[in-house]
């Protein structure tokens, strides 16, 4: 059995490892292992425990500059490459910043096509596993595959400490977005209480270089353009004190998320800044409800400064140091665009706004906006609404039974790598 994973940092190395490991140990076939990392930290981490991998986006970027004039060529004359639109996978970067420039882009492009075609024909890979279903690399080297046919897995953290397994995508793209909460297997989920389990900690080493690397060339040529202000960008100093108060009366919840997010990009039709969403809110929220905005863990006080004048101005509270189930459970109505805050707060049986298009945006368990124009009436819904306790256990079911795996990606004790080692030695 011959596979290639594809993933972003140390941490997502670490998970496909063990994965190989588990399927060398259960299955009857030899395994062919390799590992494509787009930053440095995954590459280091799996070099060091001489697993075969590859720096995947230098070694595009290398290539695409090597061949800077035959590209160049290609992208003036034809707008597919290989029988592949390189074009359409640019989107999220382009959404990114107008810092990125659009021809180094499709270079990239290119130069991915070709590494992952010399590589799948080299390998022949029976399956690719990759962490998310967008984003450059991701985007051609599941293009390339199914190109030549070859099976295609996706991985993504889920909530309540499980991963996302599916063949179809993750976020909204999972297969199981829309299914029925009209089941017959039940079962009381108040009961069953996610464990806590203990997370693994990165070593500064690795983080410290995927940072350095940024700090030091991003805004020069030497950086490969879709790696360009995306997740590392969450580790700039914070800019601004968040208030706390979440002693008042009734308030609505709305969980912010992090902008340069996928779902924020790609997933969210009505919205493409919070400073919108807040304000939308605010205008359309009843007199009676008091607005309180929860900042994403990793960018607190990292918003831009019009959110946080915006706020101000409009004496909107910001809380970041109630707890999250604490938030949920005290709030009247939990907005989100497409945070995973929003299937927590369906599971604790609260009433939920979807703005974007989420995998719970399941109608039978929270309500989900068309248009922007029909806010008002939505919050005043959610306001008013009872849910249904058993289309949510249901719902929540569901999910654990076909898409979503116990065990997290992060967790010190990996287990949910063993169960997906077993699921594709059942399917191969």
């Amino acid at each position: 059995m011959n596979v290639i994973c594809v993933g972003y940092f140390d941490k997502h190395a670490r998970y496909f490892l063990d994965i190989n490991k588990w399927l060398e140990r259960y299955s009857n076939k030899k395994i062919r292992f390799k590992y494509f990392s787009i930053h440095f930290s995954g590459f280091l981490y799996s070099i060091l425990r001489l697993r075969q991998n590859s720096f995947i986006s230098s070694n595009a970027w290398i290539k695409a500059n090597f061949n800077k004039k035959t590209y160049n060529q290609i992208i003036a004359s034809q707008e597919s490459y290989k029988g592949i639109d390189f074009s359409r996978y640019l989107n999220f970067h382009l959404n990114l910043t107008k810092l990125i420039s659009r021809r180094a882009l499709q270079r990239q492009a290119l130069a991915y096509i070709d590494l992952f075609e010399k590589a799948y024909d080299t390998i022949q890979p029976d399956l690719i596993i990759s962490v998310g279903d967008s984003r450059l690399c991701v985007e051609i080297a599941i293009a390339v595959a199914k190109q030549k046919g070859i099976k295609c897995y996706y991985i993504e953290q889920g909530p309540f400490d499980t991963t996302f397994f599916d063949e179809q995508g993750v976020n909204a793209n999972l297969s199981k977005r829309q299914l029925s909460t009209n089941s017959n297997h039940h079962q009381n989920i108040k009961n069953q209480e996610t464990v806590v389990t203990k997370k693994y900690l990165r070593s500064p080493i690795y983080r410290g270089f995927d940072i350095l690397l940024m700090k030091l060339f991003e805004n020069t040529y030497l950086y490969p353009p879709d790696l360009k202000f995306t997740d590392l960008n969450t580790y700039k100093s914070k800019s601004k004190k968040s208030q706390t108060k979440l002693d008042q009366g009734k308030f609505a919840l709305f969980a912010m998320q992090v902008p340069l997010d996928v779902n924020m990009v790609y997933h969210s039709p009505h919205y493409k800044s919070h400073l919108d969403i807040i304000k939308d809110i605010s205008i359309n929220l009843p007199d009676d409800i008091e607005l309180i905005v929860r900042e994403h863990p990793l960018y607190v006080g990292k918003y831009e400064k019009a959110v946080y004048d915006f706020i101000r101005e409009h004496n909107i509270i910001i809380d970041n140091e109630s707890t999250l189930d604490d938030a949920l459970t005290n709030a009247e109505l939990i907005i989100v665009n497409n945070s995973t805050v929003g299937i927590e707060a369906i599971k604790k049986y609260k009433s939920v706004i979807v703005l974007g298009d989420a995998f719970y945006d399941n109608e039978e368990v929270c309500l989900k906006l068309k248009s922007r124009d029909e806010l008002s009436d939505l919050l005043k819904m959610g306001l008013n609404r009872k849910v249904d306790k058993n289309k949510i256990d249901n719902y929540i079911k569901m999910l654990y039974d076909t898409i979503m795996i116990e065990g997290s990606i992060s967790d010190e004790t990996l287990t949910s790598s063993k169960k997906i080692a077993n699921i594709l030695i059942s399917k191969l």
